[in-house]
C-alpha cells in the first residue's frame, strides 16, 4: 500500500512539473483558476500543512479546512492584487498563510475548552444529563440564551454532533466550520457569565 501511494504521489508530482515546469507558470495557472494548477498546489502543500496541523493538535476536519482555506485565501490575495509573483514558490506563501491560521485555530480551541471548563466548575455538576437537577439547571441557563446560541451549544455539547456534520446537514445558519466555532465561542462566554451570575446570592 505504501509503495502504491508513493508511486501515485510521485506520478502526480511528475505530471505537475511537466505541466507547470517553474514557479511562474504555476502562479499564472493558479491565478487563472486552472483546475490542474489548483491540484498541483494542493499536492505540494498538503503534506506540510497536515504535519503542521498535527503539531498544533488540530482535528482531521480542522486540518482539511485549513488546507482549503489557505489555498482559497491565497487566490483571494492574488485577485485583490495584494500578492504578486516575485520569483518565489507559491506554495511558500500558502504555507505561511496556513501557519498563521493554524495558530488562530489552536487559540480559538483553547478558548473554547476554557469556556467549557469554567462553565462546568461554576455549574458545579458532573456532565451527566440523566441527573434531573443538573439537567434542569442547564436548561434554565440555556433558556436565557438567544435561540441561535441555544441551538449551537445543544448541538455540540448535548447532542454530540460534529461540526462538519452540522454544516453538511445545514442545522444552523453558518456555512463554514470556522464561522460556526467562532460564534459558539461567544455563546459559551455568555453561558459562563450567566452561570457566574446564578451563583451570586
Amino acid at each position: 500500500m505504501a509503495q502504491l501511494l508513493d508511486f501515485l504521489l510521485n506520478k502526480n508530482a511528475r505530471r505537475c512539473s511537466d505541466q507547470y515546469p517553474d514557479h511562474e507558470s504555476l502562479f499564472w495557472g493558479f491565478s487563472n483558476e486552472e483546475s490542474a494548477a489548483i491540484r498541483c498546489l494542493e499536492s505540494s502543500v498538503s503534506g506540510y500543512i497536515v504535519r503542521l496541523g498535527k503539531k498544533y493538535g488540530l482535528a482531521n476536519e480542522d486540518i482539511e479546512e485549513l488546507i482549503c482555506d489557505s489555498i482559497s485565501l491565497c487566490l483571494l490575495k492574488i485577485k485583490q492584487g495584494k500578492y504578486v509573483f516575485q520569483g518565489h514558490a507559491l506554495s511558500s506563501y500558502v504555507i505561511e498563510i496556513a501557519g498563521k491560521k493554524a495558530l488562530n485555530i489552536k487559540t480559538r480551541l483553547q478558548k473554547d475548552r476554557a469556556f467549557i471548563n469554567q462553565s462546568e466548575k461554576e455549574l458545579a455538576y458532573e456532565p451527566d444529563y440523566t441527573d434531573k437537577v443538573a439537567a434542569e439547571k442547564l436548561e434554565a441557563l440555556l433558556a436565557q440564551l438567544d435561540e441561535n446560541c441555544r441551538n449551537l451549544v445543544t448541538l455540540k455539547y448535548l447532542d454530540g454532533i460534529r461540526d462538519k456534520e452540522v454544516i453538511e446537514k445545514k442545522l444552523t445558519q453558518y456555512t463554514t466550520v470556522d464561522a460556526l466555532k467562532n460564534h459558539r465561542s461567544k455563546c459559551m462566554k455568555k453561558l459562563s457569565d450567566l452561570a457566574r451570575k446564578s451563583k451570586k446570592p
